[in-house]
């Protein structure tokens, strides 16, 4: 019996190990790490083991992290994978696989080797044991299967408004349409929503049609031109405001521009 680091000519007794203890995995995935592992070697260790014959009798895969959830800070080796094949020597050839994944850790400077198992797996958290592991933490999760009746229909809340995107989103999202509330100063079009702003446009361009900024009348040739530069001012404003408008919500256009927002929260 031997123990030693997997290489290159070694990925096919690797890859039918892998197999056997992840054969929930497709071999996409078995490629990722294969490659994975060979090119972090420094942080991650296949070691294999043979028999006098050459033929793999099991195999385990370390890695070096940093921390461990309810290990503490690192540095600590962790067992992600290890399969012994089936024998009268699955013990003996289990505890030389952890022997040598802990001589690999210390090499390094870990401080302890950390492994996990399935809570309804008895023989591997028994194996866990006889290697000197000890058990540190247990989870079970847990589940309620609820019955939602086919004849129960969403409630469906008129909408009273046009909905953005994202209320559009969500109330696909759970099967109801969302109520929004209507903007009384959204009745009409964005460029003509109320008789004021009609009143602005017009004179607008009535200052435009009598200026006349050669003439010696003060009003003609210099109030009215004024005039003039704050209406366009006041159509770039209008314009801006459309198209902020078409690309936000109802609710997100009365946001408040000089809102600081809390990133803490």
């Amino acid at each position: 019996m031997k123990i030693r680091a997997a290489n290159i000519t070694d990925k096919p007794a690797w890859l039918a190990l892998r197999r056997r203890q992840r054969p929930e995995l497709s071999d996409q995935q078995h490629e990722r790490d294969w490659v994975q592992m060979m090119e972090q070697r420094s942080q991650r260790m296949t070691l294999l083991c043979v028999d006098e014959h050459g033929a793999s009798l099991g195999m385990i895969e370390v890695s070096r992290r940093a921390q461990t959830d309810g290990l503490g800070s690192g540095p600590i080796a962790y067992v992600d994978a290890m399969h012994v094949e089936p024998g009268q020597e699955r013990e003996l050839t289990a505890q030389r696989l952890a022997d040598a994944a802990a001589g690999w850790a210390q090499a390094r400077g870990c401080r302890m080797l950390a492994s996990d198992t399935s809570v309804d797996n008895q023989w591997e958290q028994k194996l866990h044991l006889s290697l000197g592991f000890e058990e540190v933490a247990r989870k079970v999760v847990y589940r309620k299967v609820l019955s939602v009746p086919k004849t129960a229909a969403p409630s469906v809340v008129p909408i009273a408004a046009r909905q953005s995107p994202a209320q559009k989103s969500l109330g696909n999202s759970v099967g109801q349409t969302v109520e929004v509330e209507q903007d009384p100063s959204d009745g009409g079009p964005v460029w003509w929503p109320g008789p004021l702003r009609a009143a602005i446009i017009v004179l607008g361009i009535v200052a435009f049609y009598f200026t006349n900024i050669f003439s010696g009348n003060i009003f003609v040739g210099v109030i009215l031109p004024i005039i003039d530069v704050v209406f366009v001012i006041y159509l770039l404003m209008l314009f801006v405001g459309m198209k902020y408008r078409r690309k936000t919500g109802e609710n997100d256009r009365h946001l408040d521009l000089y809102q600081v927002s809390n990133d803490s929260e």
